[in-house]
């Protein structure tokens, strides 16, 4: 059987993972309202150190495959020999002489009781549960990388309008000790507003904190160093916040998906089977073909001189273990106990995994509403400040009431891009959980 490299087939895994999203609707695909960050997704197996390292895990499975698979075939040896011999015979000086021999062997296991078999059948099987959990953990980073850019993008605007609330803060500041000069406020109001200014300081600065970390993580982890632009594509995503209907997208529960845990797990319990087959060949006689040859040397019939032979065999050797101290029987206990285990974890993350995804149903439907009631608020908002800005221009409020309002109504189209995100993080992870692979 020939096995690529796995490193080659990477860029298969890849595709393979990337195009499992087909049931997501693009509008609900963060990718397709940013270019830049399809591009990042796109790069990651090339950029994510994180990757580099998981695929050298794979070429560690490999490795054992081969060595699995070297147990059943031929082995075949050479051995050289160069002696030079002194001898004290009696009554003459030392006597010196060179001899040189050479071998050659040939084995190969003819029936072992299909353990050698099972052994290589194990090291593929967790090959392959290697290659799973390569593409489970590009599809988390996937997940991850999306997840990580929506945070951003929501930080960036928090920070955005925490300045704006800071330059209000400060006009409202400025607005009561101009008042308090001119005897129509008093201290106290003054030191309130100067508090309200430097508490939305010390929240600005917590902000950008947490941003400055969010933005070193993500490079860390997608291997992105480039600077964030969050560039849409002709205001799509403007638009999904402000008419797509998320209802219409929540999945229909799906009977037949399953875990990457379940998956495993299955194939645990057959590597258990394996085992046992293994264990209890143990003490059964095992029969290898063998064939070689050799050189020794013999005395003449007289035992005044020898000469060099040489030796061929062909035949079959049988090895039979009678007792091992129960070590087999151990081994098939052990082996027995673990598959038990295994198959009631089966049975309970079958259950555990359309619980989640059920769950996860319910919520979707539960952030759509709140997507709903998030722009009805900012229909709310925006009917508020243009009503202040009328007021304003009549003279009836101040600028810094005006500039309540029209933060209040930014606030309000933040909170609504902060439920369309987690509506988007949220949907985009049941997606990934539900594909069958």
């Amino acid at each position: 059987m020939v096995r690529l490299f796995p490193i080659l087939c990477l860029p298969l895994f890849f595709f393979h993972a990337f195009s499992s999203r087909g049931s997501v609707p693009n509008e609900e695909s963060p990718e397709f309202h940013f270019e830049e960050l399809k591009q990042i997704i796109l790069q990651l197996e090339n950029n994510s150190p994180l990757l580099s390292e998981e695929s050298e895990v794979l070429s560690e499975y490999w490795a054992k495959v081969l060595y699995a698979d070297s147990a059943q075939k031929a082995k075949l040896g050479l051995s050289f020999q160069g002696q030079s011999i002194f001898e004290d015979r009696p009554s003459q000086d030392y006597f010196q002489r060179y001899r040189f021999f050479g071998s050659a062997y040939l084995r190969k296991p003819v029936f072992h009781w299909g353990a050698l078999e099972a052994s290589s059948e194990i090291a593929m099987i967790r090959e392959g549960i290697a290659k799973e959990s390569f593409r489970n953990f590009l599809s988390e980073l996937r997940t991850l990388t999306r997840d990580s850019y929506l945070d951003i993008l929501i930080l960036s605007e928090e920070v955005s309008l925490k300045k704006k609330a800071i330059r209000n803060a400060r006009s409202q500041l400025e607005e009561a000790i101009e008042k308090r000069e001119v005897k129509l406020s008093n201290l106290l109001q003054v030191e309130e507003a100067n508090v309200a200014l430097l508490a939305k300081q010390i929240e600005l600065e917590d902000l950008n904190r947490s941003l400055s970390i969010a933005l070193k993580q993500f490079a860390e982890t997608s291997g992105w160093d480039a600077l964030l632009l969050f560039e849409e594509k002709n205001d799509s995503f403007a638009e999904l916040n402000e008419k797509y209907e998320f209802d219409g997208g929540v999945p229909t529960l799906l009977s037949a998906a399953s875990s990457s845990r379940f998956r495993r797990l299955e194939k645990e319990i057959l590597v258990e089977s394996k085992n046992i087959l293994i264990a209890e060949s143990e003490l059964k006689p095992k029969v290898n073909f063998v064939g070689g040859f050799f050189q020794d040397q013999v005395p003449l019939a007289d035992n005044r001189d020898s000469f060099v032979r040489n030796n061929a065999l062909v035949g079959l050797e049988v090895n039979w273990e009678i007792w091992d101290g129960a070590r087999s029987k151990a081994s098939k206990l052990q082996s027995l106990a673990r598959k038990r285990r295994l198959e009631l974890s089966l049975q309970r993350e079958s259950e555990a995994f359309r619980v989640a995804l059920e769950n996860m149903r319910m919520e979707l439907q539960s952030l759509a509403k709140r997507v709903r009631l998030s722009r009805d608020l900012v229909k709310v908002s925006q009917k508020r400040y243009a009503m202040s800005k009328a007021d304003f221009e009549s003279k009836k409020i101040t600028q810094s009431h005006l500039l309540d309002a029209q933060i209040a109504f930014e606030r309000a189209k933040l909170d609504r891009m902060q439920s369309v995100c987690n509506f988007l993080k949220l949907r985009n992870k049941y997606d990934e959980m539900a594909s069958i692979q």
